[in-house]
């Protein structure tokens, strides 16, 4: 399903050995794990000058959602 953009990333983490992506947005403080997510995508979205765009750009609507985590 796809979603909005989000309004701001709150925390954003990574498990490498899972290529999951866990991320938390100011909005509602709920957890969405993105799976499959590319070790490089994460790197290049850390050193983004902005996460958010990055984010938007990237990875919503891009990779599989699992809201409130696995």
């Amino acid at each position: 399903m796809n979603r909005a953009a989000p309004v701001h990333i709150a925390y954003m983490g990574y498990r490498a050995q899972d290529m999951l992506l866990e991320v938390r947005f100011h909005r509602d403080g709920r957890r969405y794990c993105y799976l499959e997510v590319p070790e490089e995508l994460w790197y290049r979205m850390k050193q983004a000058s902005s996460v958010d765009r990055f984010f938007n750009t990237f990875i919503l609507n891009r990779f599989e959602e699992q809201i409130g985590g696995l």
